[in-house]
């Protein structure tokens, strides 16, 4: 990170990029996965979203940013001080997600019949990868360049900001759980130099509810059409 400018450039690239293919995936009706099941190309799109994802978050952002690469090779067991609240969160996300499906109405009755296995299991290792990039971008990169800058709060606060910013195209309840979840995953971040705690985190979220979501209007209703034949 020799010249910090062009850092912060390609940054803001990666970003405002983002953020106009999400502002299009709007305009289409494809900004998550529910949405995504009810059009036969649907996941395909989402899919490649995901992958261009990956490409900013992930590969160029590891490239242009070596000196943070650390919170990628670092994996070792935080202080129980640190670990005990982490399972407490990753709990805490688990029962959200799970509350949440429940309380979608009509999910039972929605039935999807052009995705299958194959289908799920191409999204998912898709959906995980860019997941962790996710991570790295956000609660890597932009968090710890922050900090060269700012105290530990202020590099949070402008960070949070920017995740927020991100899911604007969310629901309302989405965009207003960004606020803490994100405060929460740059406090692990910044906790155990490492990028694998935020990720766990937020995969414990989304993989709760999204393999929900998608055995509800996908493989339940043929499951139950199988038992009956």
């Amino acid at each position: 990170m020799s010249d910090l400018s062009n850092i912060w450039m390609f940054i803001g690239v990666c970003f405002a990029t983002y953020f106009f293919v999400s502002l299009v995936y709007k305009k289409l009706g494809i900004n998550n996965l529910q949405t995504a099941l009810m059009s036969a190309n649907g996941l395909r799109l989402l899919n490649l979203k995901h992958l261009l994802g990956i490409v900013l978050f992930g590969v160029l952002s590891y490239i242009q940013t070596p000196e943070l690469n650390y919170l990628v090779k670092s994996l070792e067991i935080a202080k129980l001080h640190t670990l005990i609240p982490f399972f407490i969160v990753v709990f805490l996300s688990v029962f959200a997600s799970q509350s949440s499906i429940k309380r979608q109405e009509g999910l039972n009755e929605t039935e999807i019949n052009h995705y299958n296995f194959s289908n799920a299991w191409v999204y998912f290792s898709i959906r995980f990868a860019f997941l962790f990039c996710y991570e790295y971008f956000f609660r890597g990169v932009i968090l710890f360049m922050f900090l060269d800058i700012f105290s530990l709060p202020v590099a949070i606060f402008y960070s949070t900001i920017l995740y927020v910013l991100i899911h604007i195209f969310d629901s309302k309840k989405e965009i207003i759980g960004a606020i803490p979840f994100g405060i929460i995953l740059c406090l692990f971040t910044y906790l155990t130099d490492s990028v694998w705690y935020a990720f766990l985190i937020h995969l414990a979220l989304s993989a709760t509810y999204e393999i929900s979501m998608f055995y509800y209007v996908t493989f339940k209703h043929k499951t139950i059409k199988n038992e009956k034949v």
